[in-house]
């Protein structure tokens, strides 16, 4: 099958080196890095818990911390209700770990059951908690679309705080206050991941328990033994990688190698083949956040919030495994349902004019069509939704867009345009949830190839690698790997460095009947240097290759103890 976008165009990312040589003691690489990522002092890649954005500047946060401080002066019932994936159940694990820090036993938590409840607090979620019969509710990276349950709680006098990061609707819901940087024109953090949002609201919370008095009988918690669940978090969400985040991510990470963080995560770390002691943000979301999804995309995310608390070795070593398996599991499902995705296209294959593509199969699986939504769309670089049957008549689909093309708003323009096609929707400018009819299938992937055709620029369908430059065959050592990795925390908006370069082959094989493992020479060099391409397409391997040009990152393969350079690629021209 052809790509639907085969034209991929390289570009070498603009940089001002000057910007950082009065610091000769960066590596030439890095500092070429940094400064075409606008880096433009020092300041900016020392990640100081300091220089954190205060707390006060979040919209309503105060306010919030005021009335989970009078719950706790209570000792009131406070339920914690977060999302199915993994930034809410690491916001969920926070909220639990902070509040018992802070010397508050009468806490319990839940999540949603994807197939059964649906996203958010829907009704029947709404009934669930009112039978558990809490004070107060804390929403984490959800709520601020779900007005139908929420007015149920309010009807049974449960107090609500949300705390969310998701796009709102034009209104909000009615609780007693919302914290949502993204609700809020005037407040800051509007990078922040769900757990992120939970965070700060812990810190908001010790600061007015500290002008109370509340820690002179009790210790008194430090909160960056919880920066390891806003890293896996806010890694695993995907959210901007600005300086805020990257201060969180770093420290999180530091606590993360030093094993200062769960039985649990220790473990899933360990079941992940991932080296603790080295771990990067690129581990994270690799390996360590598509095990802690597969729970909420296959059966319930509560063993996921279960893992990341357990502190006992034996039933943490348990846990693990099972996430393993759920997604050994998912994976499975995955490559059965992205072979039939793909083998969708050929039809399309050769319409350059189409701006997105809806895919449906009733047998797909609800939890696993987002990433057949991310697969889909690397394959024809146009947004993409893809559905599954979610039974009485209904599918719910979950999307991915490409840069430049807002999801979120595209499907609010649908919504607009024909008010009632869609029956909910939310998310964000890369990624979207939606609900419809089944029988509105046709109608809805009409409508939504209109709006993207009267609102997007085609020119946002241009799919270009931008590289930082070639580096020559001395320079790919194992020191200069380690300095690229530990330079980061490395995600969206602050990009891996990638380069690219023209190399000899040496030797090539298949592993696993799907990737290409090569051995190759720079052409300025003689020095061999292995290579990997993960999930190769029919067409590379049965190439026979004599030369490559590629798209690429040096990183450091750990493997039985050692340790060497190797280029990870990531494209073949």
């Amino acid at each position: 099958m052809q790509k639907i976008n085969s034209s991929i165009k390289l570009q070498q990312r603009p940089c001002n080196p000057q910007l950082l040589t009065a610091d000769c003691s960066l590596h030439p690489v890095l500092q070429r890095v940094f400064s075409a990522r606008d880096i433009q002092s020092f300041a900016e890649v020392e990640y100081a818990l300091k220089a954190l954005t205060p707390p006060h500047l979040i919209t309503h946060l105060q306010q919030a911390a005021e009335i989970l401080m009078g719950h706790l002066q209570q000792q009131s019932n406070i339920l914690v209700f977060g999302d199915y994936d993994a930034d809410g159940a690491t916001s969920t694990a926070l909220c639990v770990r902070a509040l018992i820090l802070m010397g508050h036993e009468n806490i319990n938590f839940l999540l949603p059951d994807r197939f059964k409840d649906g996203y958010g607090v829907s009704e029947n979620v709404a009934k669930r908690i009112i039978n558990l019969k809490p004070d107060l509710v804390i929403t984490v990276d959800t709520g601020i679309s779900s007005f139908k349950g929420l007015s149920l709680l309010k009807q049974e006098n449960i107090e609500v705080i949300v705390t969310d990061h998701h796009l709102p609707a034009d209104e909000l819901p009615d609780v007693s206050v919302i914290v949502n940087p993204n609700a809020f024109n005037e407040s800051a953090g509007k990078n922040l991941a769900g757990v992120g949002v939970a965070f700060y609201l812990m810190l908001e919370l010790r600061r007015l328990l500290r002008k109370v008095s509340w820690f002179d009988d009790r210790p008194e918690p430090n909160l960056a033994e919880c920066l390891d669940l806003v890293a896996i978090g806010t890694v695993a969400d995907l959210v901007i990688l600005d300086y805020n985040n990257r201060i969180l991510v770093n420290e999180g990470l530091k606590r993360l190698r030093a094993g200062a963080c769960s039985a649990g995560i220790r473990k899933l770390i360990e079941v992940s083949g991932k080296m603790r002691q080295s771990l990067s943000s690129q581990d994270i979301g690799f390996s360590i956040a598509p095990r802690l999804n597969a729970a909420g995309r296959l059966d319930d995310m509560t063993i996921g919030v279960q893992t990341l608390l357990i502190d006992d070795e034996t039933v943490a070593t348990q846990l693990a495994y099972d996430l393993e398996d759920m997604n050994k599991n998912r994976r499975e499902i995955q490559s059965q349902m992205q072979d039939q995705a793909l083998a969708m296209l050929p039809d399309v294959e050769h319409d350059q004019n189409r701006y997105s593509f809806v895919l449906y199969q009733q047998d797909w699986h609800e939890g696993v069509v987002g990433i057949i939504a991310s697969k889909i769309k690397d394959v024809t670089y146009r947004p993409v939704i893809s559905f599954a049957s979610a039974g009485d008549g209904l599918l719910k689909g979950s999307g991915r867009s490409v840069t430049g093309v807002h999801l979120r708003d595209m499907l609010d323009l649908v919504d607009k345009s024909e008010p009632d096609l869609i029956i909910r929707f939310g998310g964000h400018a890369m990624a979207a949830g939606l609900t419809i009819k089944e029988q509105d299938l046709s109608r809805f992937t009409e409508c939504f190839e209109k709006i993207l055709q009267q609102h997007v620029d085609p020119v946002h369908f241009n799919n270009t690698l931008l590289s930082d430059g070639e580096i020559n065959g001395q320079e790919m050592t194992l020191e200069l790997a380690k300095i690229l990795r530990d330079a980061g925390p490395w995600g969206q908006r602050f990009p891996a460095p990638s380069f690219d370069g023209q190399f000899k082959v040496l030797d090539k094989r298949i592993l696993s009947n799907k990737h290409l493992k090569f051995v190759l020479t720079a052409k300025d060099s003689h020095s061999p240097i292995d290579a990997i391409l993960f999930f190769a397409t029919d067409q590379q391997l049965k190439t026979n290759y004599q030369d490559l040009h590629i798209f690429y990152e040096l990183s450091v393969n750990d493997f039985r103890g050692e340790q060497n350079p190797q280029l990870m690629i990531r494209h073949i021209f």
